[in-house]
């Protein structure tokens, strides 16, 4: 199986995202997340926002397939300016919220 090159991407997202008032800002990624997800969940971020200046559905489409995986991979991207950070944090998936819930209501 491919290996994938996590720093390659950190550095090609942050070239696309820390830059002008987010220049001295930085990424910081949970210990919870696998650093493959991690590197996935930049790459789709930055696939995204480079496709931002095709067609409106190229994007929109884009977009919409990078939070499906965003969320089956239990990652959210925040930016926290507070301590001027951008944060890959695990978020539950809406499918396990999903399941839960009808657990709780069905039993």
């Amino acid at each position: 199986m491919l290996e994938l090159d996590h720093k390659r991407v950190l550095d090609e997202w942050s070239k696309k995202f820390l830059v002008n008032e987010y220049e001295d800002w930085t990424v910081e990624i949970s210990p919870e997340i696998k650093e493959d997800f991690a590197t996935i969940a930049l790459f789709l971020d930055y696939k995204t926002a480079k496709s931002s200046g095709e067609e409106k559905e190229v994007f929109e489409g884009m977009k919409k397939a990078s939070l499906i995986m965003l969320d089956f991979l239990e990652v959210q991207i925040i930016d926290n300016p507070e301590e001027k950070k951008i944060q890959l944090l695990r978020k539950e998936s809406t499918r396990i919220r999903d399941e839960k819930l009808a657990k709780e209501i069905w039993g």
